[in-house]
């Protein structure tokens, strides 16, 4: 069962959400504190994406244990869950940053496995102001033109039937027409929608949605973090470290 995950208001701390991790948790420990993140009253959310191609991959899991580290699954925690499953393509994976999986014991790539499939595909966050924050990796899970944020995430969830929400799956975790189209349209039932998965050069929106993934992997990338509350941008490079 394919699930969403909800957050009422943080009444005592600020918000944050992060681009594609992409095993660079050093790089975000750095932004982190670069941004004054307090774990006592603060929460970080992530659109996704927080393994593969960089150094820090295996410790997703103690990220994915904190009580105020959240995330949705992304395409590549799709294709580790996949290929341990014995249904994905470990050649692909391992071109694609996965190669680091392979040389771990069998019974940690299970591990790892079983604590990423726990993670939503949908993310929906209540802020004090009465917003309504969504994030999902690659796109809002629409299956038809007209559907809203709601009928996203019950296409997700199965309550539209098996089909759409294997349609639905795909839109979330690999889905690029939104940013290829440059499609401006309001995606309604939902203020704002952070994704990530297509490396933007710098912060882009498109209509209500608004793509973070600024590429921490790539030698002219940065990793990026934004304040929900005041949407003030964070950005730090490998090269700044």
């Amino acid at each position: 069962m394919h699930k969403t995950q909800s957050f009422t208001p943080n009444k005592i701390g600020r918000d944050f959400v992060v681009g594609d991790i992409h095993g660079h948790f050093k790089l975000l420990a750095f932004l982190l504190k670069k941004s004054g993140f307090n774990k006592n009253l603060d929460r970080i959310f992530s659109v996704g994406d927080l393994i593969d191609r960089g150094p820090d991959s295996i410790d997703v899991m103690d990220w994915l244990q904190e009580p105020w580290f959240h995330a949705v699954r992304g395409n590549h925690e799709q294709m580790l869950i996949d290929c341990i499953s014995g249904h994905g393509d470990i050649a692909r994976h391992s071109r694609n940053g996965g190669a680091w999986l392979y040389e771990l014991p069998p019974v940690v790539q299970k591990k790892l496995s079983n604590v990423l499939q726990n993670l939503p595909l949908i993310i929906e966050i209540e802020l004090l102001d009465g917003r309504k924050i969504g994030i999902v990796h690659a796109e809002t899970p629409l299956t038809h033109n007209n559907h809203t944020w709601q009928n996203a995430k019950d296409a997700i969830t199965g309550r539209l039937g098996e089909a759409y929400q294997r349609l639905a799956l795909e839109k979330a975790l690999y889905a690029r027409n939104k940013i290829e189209t440059r499609d401006e349209v309001l995606i309604k039932g939902i203020d704002q929608i952070y994704v990530g998965h297509s490396t933007v050069a710098s912060v882009t929106r498109l209509g209500n949605a608004v793509y973070i993934d600024t590429g921490c992997s790539f030698d002219d990338g940065a990793l990026t973090l934004i304040e929900l509350n005041t949407q003030t941008n964070i950005n730090v490079s490998m090269r700044t470290m």
